[in-house]
């Protein structure tokens, strides 16, 4: 795509040139594809076109006669952006033109997304091939818009307006071979249970997703090679956010694919994964009540036999963190070990230096440098 860039003082004049099919013989069917509102009058569509024409002028010069008023209003107040799609191009819609000229008012500053006093602009289109876009450059606050370099970064949003073409043209085809081998109803249904239950805030979403079907085919299909639904769904939707995607269900697809592709774990790997995650899920509720515990959080609890705790029954004081206080104005976290067995050389030890009390009374600690797979408090 080509973007060219003018200026002008006459809005009249260039709707006029653009909705004209009497001088200008190569346009046909002139209508309006998209506007700063989206409720334009459109002269193209209108019973009266003379009238909606001179509606259409006086709507775009609202904010110019506003700041000529103030002495604000430039000389040339008309910003004309033609852009034109290559050849061998195929034949744009209607509205994959207006997102086009959506996102050139706003890459250019015509028009910035989000911004409520953005300059009033129409996008004609009275050709196949390109479109026409025509603004005042006054902005609702009556400042002069700012698009210097325009037609820079108009020609850096259409290279990447042809850049996600070609990749949308690309996926489209394989998605497409793949929807067709869509699954049974009942596989599809059970599809979207699993959809629900695991991305319940994106669940509408993919269900409502013209790619839906082509992500219940990629899930059949990696279900028949070993793998679990549950699992890749889950696996997928941790990659990374799917808040930001255009689409979410076909995001989900070529990461479903992808994952797919490798080997399905064994069983054996399956049942150790589960020992694993299960051991880890019974220790891990003691290890944070201790952490929690050790910086004053609250006090400990009772787990019984489980984990670490369970040294206690066995008549040794399992691993631990103390808060002591350091210099009054600070805590720290020490280590602390002790046995109920205890030697006697440490027993003679302790008889004969009177025991080192803390500020708070208590029995000075061993100072241990804490081992690093211990150092660290997971809450």
């Amino acid at each position: 795509m080509i973007a060219k860039i003018g200026s002008g003082k006459s809005t009249a004049g260039l709707i006029r040139y653009l909705f004209d099919t009497k001088k200008a013989k190569d346009h046909t069917d002139p209508h309006l594809v998209a506007s700063w509102d989206g409720f334009a009058p459109d002269p193209g569509r209108a019973d009266d076109f003379d009238a909606t024409k001179k509606q259409l002028v006086a709507d775009l010069d609202q904010r110019v006669k506003q700041a000529r008023r103030l002495g604000r209003a430039p000389e040339r107040h008309v910003w004309h952006c033609s852009v034109r799609a290559a050849p061998g191009d195929r034949h744009l819609t209607d509205a994959e033109w207006a997102d086009i000229a959506h996102r050139v008012v706003a890459a250019t500053g015509i028009a910035p997304q989000g911004d409520p006093d953005g300059c009033r602009w129409v996008a004609v289109r009275h050709a196949d091939d390109h479109i026409h876009i025509a603004a005042t450059k006054v902005r609702g606050d009556l400042r002069t818009a700012r698009h210097w370099n325009d037609y820079l970064t108009a020609d850096k949003e259409l290279a990447a307006i042809e850049k996600q073409a070609a990749y949308q043209q690309a996926a489209a085809e394989p998605l497409a071979a793949l929807a067709q081998r869509q699954p049974p109803a009942r596989t599809m249904k059970r599809h979207a249970q699993r959809i629900i239950a695991i991305l319940p805030d994106h669940a509408d979403q993919v269900l409502d997703d013209p790619a839906w079907p082509a992500l219940a085919a990629a899930l059949t299909e990696a279900e028949t090679t070993g793998h679990h639904p549950e699992q890749l769904l889950q696996h997928a939707a941790r990659q990374r956010t799917l808040d930001d995607a255009r689409s979410t269900a076909r995001t989900l697809t070529w990461r479903i694919q992808r994952l797919a592709a490798r080997q399905a774990p064994s069983d054996p790997a399956r049942a150790a994964q589960a020992r694993t995650w299960g051991h880890h899920d019974r220790h891990t509720p003691a290890r944070h009540d201790r952490a929690r515990h050790s910086l004053g959080l609250r006090p400990p609890r009772d787990t019984g036999n489980s984990g670490t705790d369970g040294l206690a029954s066995r008549g040794r004081q399992p691993w631990g963190y103390t808060l002591l206080p350091s210099d009054g104005r600070s805590h720290r976290a020490v280590l602390t070990r002790g046995s109920s067995k205890s030697s006697a050389s440490s027993q003679r030890k302790r008889s004969a230096a009177p025991p080192a009390l803390g500020r708070c009374g208590s029995q000075e600690p061993i100072r241990t440098p804490i081992p690093r797979s211990r150092s660290r408090l997971c809450w």
